[in-house]
């Protein structure tokens, strides 16, 4: 018995060194500032990532993506809006989701070199008639495993050039497809756009909301330094 205290205490050690060896090469945790609707937002976005609710003391630069959820642009901290460019300009991950409260019906004009999508109105929230949604890159990985249910209301937004367009509304206000979901790199930054309301699409029982969500946000964390 006294010859095998040694090596278990041996033992302890190397496990006690690998762990403490292990944590500190760990990949840090990435920081998600979600603001406005979080009520779909998992607190545990991604692995690796935790979610934030509001700026507190951290410099904008910390977060690895920020999201605006329907939330009028005058409400945002002015920390974020005074340094979104050195935000994307690092790399960072913007996403903006639709809503009342977003795009032109949110006052997002000041910051439109970010959107992408071109913001044809100051009132832009609009109900539809329901129909459906038509990917137009079915193979990005923000719709890997999603089934769009048919759409009633979004922000109806003109397509933007240089913006990748991933999906869109069959027939809009004007007759005319409308693009529902883009994105678009700005400086090293990663901007995707979503003219859904979110929170309201999977409030109102859409099946595969999480899991686009959780697509969405894999997707902007993996491309955030």
């Amino acid at each position: 018995m006294s010859r095998k205290k040694p090596i278990r205490i041996v033992i302890g050690v190397l496990l006690g060194v690998s762990l403490w060896l292990y944590s500190a090469t760990a990949e840090p945790t990435k920081l998600v500032l979600a603001l406005g609707d979080g009520s779909y937002v998992p607190a545990k976005a991604v692995t690796g990532s935790e979610v934030a609710n509001e700026l507190g003391d951290r410099d904008l630069v910390e977060f690895a993506v920020v999201i605006l959820s329907n939330i009028p642009y005058n409400q945002l901290p002015g920390a974020v809006q005074e340094h979104l460019t050195e935000f994307l300009d690092q790399g960072g991950s913007l996403l903006i989701t639709g809503g009342p409260n977003a795009y032109g019906s949110g006052g997002y004009q000041p910051m439109a070199a970010f959107v992408p999508f071109e913001i044809r109105a100051r009132d832009d929230w609009h109900s539809v008639p329901f129909k459906e949604v038509i990917p137009i890159q079915p193979d990005h990985p923000i719709l890997r495993g999603v089934t769009f249910r048919t759409v009633g209301s979004f922000n109806d937004l003109n397509p933007k050039a240089g913006a990748v367009e991933i999906a869109q509304y069959a027939g809009g206000r004007t007759g005319f497809p409308s693009p529902l979901i883009a994105e678009l790199r700005v400086g090293q930054g990663t901007v995707v756009g979503v003219a859904l309301d979110l929170g309201r699409e999977l409030q109102n029982g859409w099946r595969d909301g999480n899991r686009f969500v959780q697509n969405l946000l894999t997707y902007l964390v993996t491309r955030s330094p």
